[in-house]
């Protein structure tokens, strides 16, 4: 018995610690590509012949904030003459599709469509519904309750046009009063900016997310069977040896559900985690031809959303297991965990670790590839 208590605290000890020291490592690793000299690439100037662009706002049951999001596409920066907007509407009731007829008929200077599926079947259907009208040589995706800044199309549009970008998304600007949201966001971030840096950002935002239309066309559209269709679809252009990137001066302001957040967050992890899974196929058995850098970046991050958590969790039953049969060195662990408790970062970690078990055992059943809308 008392083999088998050490065996139990030596190996919730070692799980903790490899917890621990694998996000420190590659945190450390992400501030050393932020500092390096390797730039994202060069931006270049639109010029006199900017590309036409196609932007593409899927919708369902938006009335509340649909009118705010076209008068926010129509303030961008960017020539109206060559920019086209659709709107693609997944059988909403409540008004949604009315409120863009009306809008369209006080702004006739900028190119609005809307195209009625009548049916929601999820939110790459419904893209790729739209890709099919749309005439732009970039395909720009984006949330209707998400706002850009004044500047975030022409800068995304320049940043497409630098040798070697295949995509470009944003860096988010969470609106809300949760410290764990702004406390992840931070760390969250800082990630997404070193990636863009070292090759391409490992995950995409629904914000703001854009593409060069050839790309999209070689890679069949967006995939319709992994939530994180923004995500996996940059993945396929950076599988294809092009930068999936997240500049600096690509700003989004993300609203942040007040209501039904743990839901929010789940759903969103359970979505990360498909696409991780399946690239991690894509790594190690598919295609092993992919760039160096991305495969570095994606292994990493596949291993810290899919088995990491894992190590916490299981490392902690370990360690209570002990505790409760009186090992003093996992009592004294165990004091020292709820005290940092109280520390943000510490707290905001933890949650973030169980909310991605939960949404691990939650794709056993529900994928959430067409979701439950939460209002925010």
């Amino acid at each position: 018995m008392m083999s088998l208590l050490m065996l139990f605290v030596g190996l919730g000890i070692t799980f903790i610690v490899a917890h621990f020291l694998m996000p420190g490592i590659y945190y450390i690793m992400a501030v050393r590509w932020l500092r390096s000299s390797n730039e994202v690439g060069h931006k270049v100037g639109l010029g006199i012949d900017p590309p036409f662009v196609s932007v593409i706002v899927p919708t369902y049951n938006e009335a509340g904030v649909i009118i705010q999001k076209l008068n926010n596409i129509y303030s961008q920066d960017y020539p109206k003459d060559r920019l086209e907007v659709l709107i693609v509407d997944s059988g909403s009731t409540d008004g949604t599709v009315e409120l863009v007829h009306e809008w369209i008929k006080g702004h006739e200077d900028v190119n609005v469509r809307v195209i009625e599926e009548g049916i929601r079947m999820g939110k790459a259907h419904a893209l790729n519904t739209a890709l099919k009208y749309a005439r732009g040589d970039i395909i720009v995706v984006t949330d209707a309750d998400s706002l850009w800044l004044p500047d975030s199309l022409r800068n995304a549009i320049a940043w497409l046009m630098s040798n070697g970008v295949g995509a470009v998304s944003c860096s988010k600007i969470p609106r809300t009063n949760r410290d764990i949201e702004t406390e992840y966001r931070s760390y969250y971030g800082l990630l997404r900016l070193a990636e863009s840096r070292r090759f391409s950002s490992a995950i995409f935002h629904g914000e703001l997310a854009a593409f060069k239309r050839e790309l999209l066309e070689k890679i069949g559209g967006f995939p319709k069977d992994v939530g994180a269709d923004d995500s996996h679809t940059a993945g396929f252009v950076s599988m294809m040896g092009y930068r999936a990137i997240i500049p600096e001066d690509v700003k989004c302001i993300e609203y942040v559900p007040s209501r039904g957040y743990w839901m929010w967050r789940v759903r969103r992890a359970q979505h990360l985690i498909q696409h991780f899974s399946r690239f991690l196929k894509y790594m190690l058995i598919d295609n092993r031809n992919s760039p160096r850098e991305y495969r570095q970046i994606m292994l990493y991050e596949a291993y810290l959303h899919l088995i990491n958590p894992w190590l916490f969790i299981i490392g902690l039953a370990l360690l209570v297991v002990s505790a409760l049969h009186g090992a003093v060195i996992p009592i004294a662990l165990l004091l020292i965990g709820l005290a940092l408790l109280s520390v943000r970062f510490f707290r905001t970690w933890v949650i973030t670790q169980v909310i991605l078990v939960v949404a691990a055992i939650r794709n056993l059943w529900n994928k959430e590839l067409v979701w439950r809308k939460i209002e925010k």
